[in-house]
Protein backbone atom coordinates (compact mmCIF):
# COMPACT_ATOMS: atom_id res chain seq x y z
CA UNK A 1 0.00 0.00 0.00
CA UNK A 2 1.24 3.45 -0.78
CA UNK A 3 0.19 5.77 2.02
CA UNK A 4 1.02 9.42 2.42
CA UNK A 5 4.45 9.66 4.08
CA UNK A 6 3.24 12.01 6.82
CA UNK A 7 0.51 9.60 7.94
CA UNK A 8 1.44 7.84 11.19
CA UNK A 9 1.96 4.09 10.97
CA UNK A 10 1.44 1.63 13.82
CA UNK A 11 3.11 -1.69 14.54
CA UNK A 12 0.88 -4.76 14.48
CA UNK A 13 1.02 -8.53 14.13
CA UNK A 14 -0.82 -10.10 11.20
CA UNK A 15 -3.75 -12.17 12.47
CA UNK A 16 -3.30 -14.74 9.68
CA UNK A 17 0.45 -15.35 9.24
CA UNK A 18 1.82 -13.87 12.48
CA UNK A 19 4.36 -11.61 10.74
CA UNK A 20 5.04 -8.13 12.02
CA UNK A 21 3.56 -5.38 9.85
CA UNK A 22 2.65 -1.70 9.92
CA UNK A 23 -0.83 -0.31 9.42
CA UNK A 24 -2.16 3.26 8.99
CA UNK A 25 -4.51 3.00 11.98
CA UNK A 26 -4.22 2.24 15.68
CA UNK A 27 -5.22 -1.43 16.09
CA UNK A 28 -7.90 -1.71 18.76
CA UNK A 29 -7.43 -5.39 19.52
CA UNK A 30 -11.08 -6.29 18.89
CA UNK A 31 -10.66 -6.76 15.11
CA UNK A 32 -8.09 -8.75 13.13
CA UNK A 33 -5.22 -6.94 11.41
CA UNK A 34 -3.55 -8.34 8.29
CA UNK A 35 -0.25 -7.71 6.51
CA UNK A 36 -0.43 -6.57 2.88
CA UNK A 37 0.10 -10.07 1.46
CA UNK A 38 -2.58 -11.72 3.62
CA UNK A 39 -5.00 -8.84 3.03
CA UNK A 40 -4.63 -9.16 -0.76
CA UNK A 41 -5.03 -12.93 -0.56
CA UNK A 42 -8.20 -12.67 1.55
CA UNK A 43 -9.61 -9.91 -0.67
CA UNK A 44 -9.13 -12.17 -3.71
CA UNK A 45 -10.97 -15.01 -1.94
CA UNK A 46 -13.94 -12.76 -1.08
CA UNK A 47 -14.32 -11.36 -4.59
CA UNK A 48 -13.92 -14.64 -6.44
CA UNK A 49 -10.32 -14.08 -7.47
CA UNK A 50 -8.39 -11.39 -9.24
CA UNK A 51 -10.40 -9.36 -11.70
CA UNK A 52 -13.80 -10.56 -10.54
CA UNK A 53 -14.70 -7.12 -9.22
CA UNK A 54 -16.68 -6.29 -6.12
CA UNK A 55 -18.98 -9.09 -5.08
CA UNK A 56 -17.58 -11.57 -7.60
CA UNK A 57 -19.26 -13.01 -10.66
CA UNK A 58 -21.54 -15.36 -8.71
CA UNK A 59 -23.35 -12.76 -6.60
CA UNK A 60 -26.96 -13.85 -6.07
CA UNK A 61 -29.64 -11.69 -7.67
CA UNK A 62 -33.22 -11.28 -6.46
CA UNK A 63 -36.37 -10.67 -8.45
CA UNK A 64 -38.17 -7.37 -7.84
CA UNK A 65 -40.61 -4.96 -9.50
CA UNK A 66 -39.68 -1.33 -10.19
CA UNK A 67 -41.65 1.00 -7.93
CA UNK A 68 -41.82 3.64 -10.69
CA UNK A 69 -42.73 1.74 -13.87
CA UNK A 70 -43.70 -1.75 -12.66
CA UNK A 71 -41.10 -3.49 -14.83
CA UNK A 72 -39.69 -6.76 -13.48
CA UNK A 73 -36.00 -6.37 -12.60
CA UNK A 74 -33.26 -8.02 -10.58
CA UNK A 75 -31.26 -6.50 -7.74
CA UNK A 76 -28.16 -7.69 -5.80
CA UNK A 77 -29.94 -7.58 -2.41
CA UNK A 78 -33.03 -9.10 -0.84
CA UNK A 79 -35.82 -6.51 -1.27
CA UNK A 80 -37.53 -5.49 1.98
CA UNK A 81 -41.27 -5.08 2.40
CA UNK A 82 -42.26 -1.41 2.27
CA UNK A 83 -39.01 -0.20 0.67
CA UNK A 84 -39.09 0.77 -3.02
CA UNK A 85 -36.86 -0.94 -5.58
CA UNK A 86 -36.11 0.60 -8.97
CA UNK A 87 -35.09 -0.77 -12.35
CA UNK A 88 -31.72 0.33 -13.69
CA UNK A 89 -33.24 3.10 -15.83
CA UNK A 90 -35.23 4.69 -13.00
CA UNK A 91 -32.51 4.22 -10.41
CA UNK A 92 -30.02 6.11 -12.60
CA UNK A 93 -32.50 8.80 -13.62
CA UNK A 94 -33.85 9.44 -10.13
CA UNK A 95 -30.36 9.49 -8.56
CA UNK A 96 -28.82 11.97 -11.02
Amino acid sequence: MNFNSDRPMFDATCSKCGNETQVPFQPSGDRPVYCNDCFRQMKGERTGGAGAGFGGANRPMFDAVCATCGTPTQVPFQPSEGRPVYCREHYKRDRM
